[in-house]
């Protein structure tokens, strides 16, 4: 999620774009390979859709007799609604997870027609497992916060057992359009597909669990669910930026530990923290360059003090395209990589993604987390992170002369509903002054 403004008012950009699938598509033969994917929002519609299809091909792929579990901040594709009413018909066993608010607060008919059309079929067919489509009203596994997660599961894709991809990606056709997102795919690992059917069952019950965080160490990566709540819960991005020196890597060029960091949304207290600690390494020495969508006024001004070794290099990954004050696309990654000394290994290597902003609400929300020790992993992100860094393409363009920026609506913490005369805070009370401009100022932290 962007900030859950945007999010919410793009989440009905796919309603505007062909919809409906072949009744009777023909069965795909996928067979998925574990490793990263990302997709851009500018570019053709391969390009663009690199997730998204890869998702659609494991559903389409998915044999009878298998299972789909599918955790989405939003769900709102009626490509999607008919590939999986399809794979449900043809008998697999299929379930999805949601916010409600993605429901309440926007057009959504995606949902309501896939949880229907799974109704009808359980209906029509009482010996078979139960398939369905649930709201979390708030955080599933805990209590407030938001059902963020991010991940789908397939017990079979193809000849592929034990599917999971986990990223920054919702099924929507906005994270497509309008998106630049990553998943990361694991095949076959019984450990890593318990985890996240552990994860997927609690969260279905919609109560909270105790303890809500989960931390799954295997070898060379972790697997972490949030929110960070009970007695062993640690900030695993803290945890992370602590294992870190910033001098005597071996492996760059300088001797200087190289971190890369693309978390969208820097926010509230918890963003505050993760942020001093980045502003102490780069003053340390560590080489860090963050691109971002939203930051908050006083982490900004923070990160960009002329002091000590001066500002933190930083970049704006958002384009606004027709100069209307709000974001058309963004990077919404929630990723870092490391490169240098890193736990003890001075030729390290280490990447974080998932769905957690660096931010408070991600605190307390359902979000999906993996910190992967492996080289060539993180050289993948670091080259995509490298190129999207240096395009042109980013910031207000097609402006008339003259515009003037609109003013942020307020000096609070809260994120924005919606735009114009019915934009609202996250609580529900109304933004006075009308339109709010992401670019001009965002709320103080």
């Amino acid at each position: 999620m962007f900030v859950r403004t945007l999010a919410l008012m793009l989440a009905t950009a796919g309603l505007m774009l062909p919809t409906s699938a072949p009744a009777q598509a023909a069965p795909d033969a996928f067979n998925p390979k574990p490793g990263p994917t990302f997709n851009s929002a500018v570019g053709d519609q391969g390009q663009q859709r690199k997730i998204y299809n890869r998702i659609m091909r494991a559903i389409n792929s998915s044999p009878k007799g298998s299972s789909i579990d599918i955790f989405s901040w939003n769900f709102l594709t009626q490509q999607g609604k008919d590939a999986l009413l399809r794979a449900a018909r043809r008998g697999v066993t299929v379930r999805l997870i949601m916010d409600d608010r993605n429901v309440t607060q926007i057009d959504n008919p995606s949902f309501p027609q896939l949880r229907a059309g799974l109704r009808t079929y359980n209906k029509n067919h009482p010996k078979k497992p139960n398939s369905w489509a649930r709201l979390c009203e708030g955080t599933c596994r805990s209590q407030n916060g938001s059902a963020h997660t991010k991940f789908f599961t397939f017990s079979k894709v193809g000849r592929t057992p034990r599917v999971v991809m986990q990223g920054s990606a919702n099924f929507t056709v906005a994270s497509t359009t309008n998106q630049w997102n990553d998943i990361y795919t694991h095949t076959k690992n019984r450990q890593v597909w318990k985890f996240y059917q552990r994860i997927f069952h609690q969260a279905a019950k919609d109560k909270p669990v105790f303890p809500a965080y989960a931390d799954k160490k295997l070898d060379k990566f972790r697997m972490i669910a949030f929110p960070i709540r009970g007695k062993n819960a640690v900030d695993p991005i803290m945890q992370t930026l602590n294992r870190v020196s910033c001098k005597g890597a071996t492996n760059t060029a300088n001797g200087r530990t190289k971190i890369q960091i693309a978390p969208d949304v820097i926010r509230q207290n918890r963003g505050m923290r993760l942020a001093k600690k980045l502003r102490k390494m780069w003053n340390n020495g560590c080489n860090i360059r963050i691109g971002y969508t939203v930051v908050g006024i006083s982490i900004g001004k923070m990160l960009r003090d002329s002091s000590g070794r001066g500002p933190v290099p930083m970049k704006h990954l958002t384009q606004d395209n027709n100069c209307d004050g709000e974001f058309d696309n963004y990077f919404h990654l929630k990723s870092m990589t490391i490169r240098g000394n890193y736990y003890g290994d001075r030729s390290g290597y280490a990447l974080v993604n998932g769905s957690a902003n660096w931010s408070g609400l991600a605190k307390v929300s359902d979000e999906n987390l993996g910190i992967y020790r492996s080289k060539s992993r993180v050289l993948r992100y670091e080259k995509h992170l490298d190129y999207w860094y240096g395009q042109n393409i980013w910031g207000k363009r097609n402006c008339p002369t003259g515009t003037l920026a609109r003013q942020a609506a307020a000096d609070n913490d809260q994120l924005i509903f919606g735009g114009d005369e019915n934009a609202v805070y996250e609580d529900g009370t109304s933004v006075s002054n009308g339109a709010y401009d992401p670019f001009a100022s965002q709320p103080e932290d």
